[in-house]
């Protein structure tokens, strides 16, 4: 039965939802590759990270030469997201591409994907093998959608050379809220050549991870993770109110630098000495360290600080691999033995090692352990036991709703209000709270 379901808040298509290839029939328990294969991967790593995606997939091409895998690299999530639902649209989407962790309820339900769990038979994945924190997350009632990837938390990277010459212990990074605060004036006196002691860029993603730590629900009915669809947000909480008075009140302060959206601008602030902390992605561990061994520097890393008592934890952040529909079986296959091997052992590792997302496997840490990688790069090591030591359970698996892009969008515009000292911290999250359940309730009258 085909129905009308939104996607992304944005387009209508009309899908076979239950099929792999769309075509109506149930995926046989077998497929092979019998003919040379094409495939198409979209990605959004940019930079050097193009060259790591293109040798993983050459060294694939390699061990697999009845498969040709075309590799595009289509700009930052939101621009893949929005080519690929005019592909599929068209009829010609790629058969492979990678999304944000956020977008994962979305597409889910947009009628475009061919979820993993339906195809695996015909190749099986031992998921076991994966971290449960990242298994979890990408997971929508307990069926695989997308093969975990790129997977990232938050993470605090300070320079420990100017710890040291501002007379502060360059192995003890601020853990708390006022740990940064008390910290962040020691480094402003000591070093008056800082524009601001810390900075992170303008992204709601922070602020969600924040909510995680404060073990405080995003939105209601678990968030969104047990079934039902999210119909309130619940992050005008305390727990909230906290946070972005903490972020805002620093920024008056003084002691945080805005530098607006994007990743770039923060990168450029730790690397150029214009402040002595960031908060970033673990991606960013390998060019953070080039950046401040440039100047003679040295990077130390800490987990993200939170407020004085949380008892919660860092989620998933990064993104997946995702598996379109409307296509033969042999290149469905195809699609699934490129993504099962790009979250196989060896090119975790090289991903790990050329960018500071951790590997999605046990297996593959544990041969970074064994071969003495963490002994050497500590720094890599600090993101992996953040993520270990967060307790499970549905406030830090993250929240689950389909209008997630939009949300971060209200987020993001609040801040920025706040400070202006146009709106106080309460009216700016009771704000985008209301313009959030509005949005949720559009959505999941389409989608329910």
């Amino acid at each position: 039965m085909k129905r009308l379901v939104l996607f992304a808040g944005g387009l209508l298509i009309a899908a076979a939802m239950t099929f792999a290839g769309g075509t109506g029939e149930q995926t046989p328990a077998s497929v092979e590759i019998t003919k040379p294969v094409t495939i198409e991967f979209w990605h959004a790593m940019g930079g050097e990270r193009i060259k790591l995606i293109q040798g993983i997939v050459d060294d694939f091409v390699k061990a697999n030469p009845q498969i040709t895998v075309n590799v595009q690299y289509a700009g930052s999530y939101d621009d893949i997201l929005n080519k690929v639902k005019a592909a599929s649209k068209a009829g010609n989407s790629p058969q492979v591409f990678q999304s944000y962790d956020i977008s994962t309820l979305a597409l889910a339900r947009s009628g475009i994907i061919t979820p993993i769990s339906d195809i695996e038979k015909w190749d099986p994945i031992d998921w076991g093998a994966f971290f449960a924190p990242i298994r979890n997350y990408y997971s929508v009632g307990g069926k695989h959608y997308s093969m975990p990837f790129n997977s990232s938390t938050p993470l605090l990277f300070y320079n420990k050379t100017f710890f040291q010459q501002a007379g502060l212990d360059p192995n003890k990074p601020p853990k708390t809220y006022q740990e940064v605060i008390d910290i962040g004036r020691k480094l402003k006196a000591g070093m008056p050549s800082l524009k601001a002691a810390i900075t992170w860029n303008l992204n709601d993603w922070f602020f969600e991870q924040w909510m995680c730590i404060m073990d405080s629900p995003f939105v209601n009915n678990n968030n969104g993770r047990t079934g039902e669809l999210p119909t309130k947000a619940l992050f005008n909480s305390a727990a909230g109110q906290q946070i972005i008075s903490f972020w805002t009140g620093i920024e008056k302060d003084g002691l945080f630098l805005d530098v607006g959206p994007g990743w770039a601008p923060p990168r450029a602030a730790l690397g150029s000495g214009e402040v002595a902390m960031i908060i970033s992605s673990t991606s960013d561990v390998t060019q953070l360290t080039g950046l401040l061994q440039q100047k003679g520097w040295e990077l130390g890393t800490g987990y993200m600080p939170r407020p004085e008592g949380a008892k919660g934890g860092v989620t998933i952040g990064g993104g997946s691999l995702w598996i379109t529909n409307g296509h033969p079986n042999d290149e469905l296959l195809a699609a699934l033995k490129l993504v099962k091997y790009i979250s196989s052992d060896g090119p975790q590792i090289a991903w790990h090692k050329g960018t500071g997302y951790f590997p999605v496997r046990k297996t593959a840490m544990d041969k970074l352990k064994t071969e003495g990688w963490f002994d050497s790069h500590p720094n890599y090591l600090v993101a992996f036991n953040q993520l270990l030591d967060s307790p499970s359970n549905y406030n830090t698996q993250g929240a689950l709703l389909g209008v997630f892009p939009q949300v971060r969008k209200l987020v993001e515009t609040g801040i920025q209000k706040v400070y202006a000292g146009n709106v106080t911290v309460k009216q700016m999250l009771d704000d985008a709270v209301q313009q959030t359940d509005g949005l949720m309730k559009e959505w999941n009258d389409l989608n329910g």
